[in-house]
């Protein structure tokens, strides 16, 4: 899905994720997962690790936290500029 976006748009950031975990890919947007798994580990006590780079990373959580997790990462990539 994230190759076929990426012909149409610049500027992509797809999230696939599962019941413990997410995978982030994007194009033409540097999110630092590194940065961003460190921020959810210090504001969500949910177990979350992982890591990547600029454009491609995991995270792996608590299946608990799920909802949370992945609400903070979409605010987080959506404050992006």
């Amino acid at each position: 899905m994230h190759d076929r976006l990426k012909q149409k748009y610049e500027r992509i950031v797809t999230i696939g994720y599962g019941p413990d975990f997410a995978v982030i890919r994007s194009e033409g947007v540097e999110l630092d997962i590194p940065r961003i798994v460190k921020e959810l580990r210090e504001e969500i006590v949910a177990g979350v690790d992982g890591g990547g780079h600029l454009v491609v990373g995991s995270i792996k959580f608590v299946q608990a936290k799920r909802k949370e997790v992945l609400a903070r990462l979409a605010a987080k990539i959506g404050n992006l500029k």
